[in-house]
């Protein structure tokens, strides 16, 4: 005769449930995706920028200068995973140029 009342939190805690395991899904097709450019032997620029933490415009500008090898078989430049960690290896210790500030407009006036 007596029915179990409900917990009036059980609809929340199945609402959470639900958005927490859709949160998880979207984080495992984000590292599928990561995973995915880090078995590849050649990366485009962004792709290098996601695995290694980079901006992309770094990985251009070293292409450019020719520090890092790269082509161009098509639309996208590529460049050799082997080739960037040989580049970043040879320079860990390097101590890098750090930017320089801008000066203020206030100071100067």
């Amino acid at each position: 005769m007596s029915d179990p009342s409900k917990n009036p939190f059980d609809l929340l805690v199945d609402q959470i449930r639900v958005a927490v395991r859709q949160e998880i899904d979207i984080l495992r097709a984000e590292l599928n995706s990561q995973q995915g450019a880090a078995n590849k032997d050649w990366l485009r620029a962004d792709e290098c920028a996601q695995l290694y933490g980079l901006p992309k415009t770094w990985f251009e500008g070293r292409g450019r200068e020719g520090a890092i090898a790269r082509t161009k078989p098509g639309r996208y430049t590529l460049f050799a995973r082997r080739d960037i960690e040989a580049y970043l290896e040879q320079n860990k210790k390097t101590n890098w140029p750090k930017r320089k500030k801008k000066k203020n407009d206030d100071a100067s006036a």
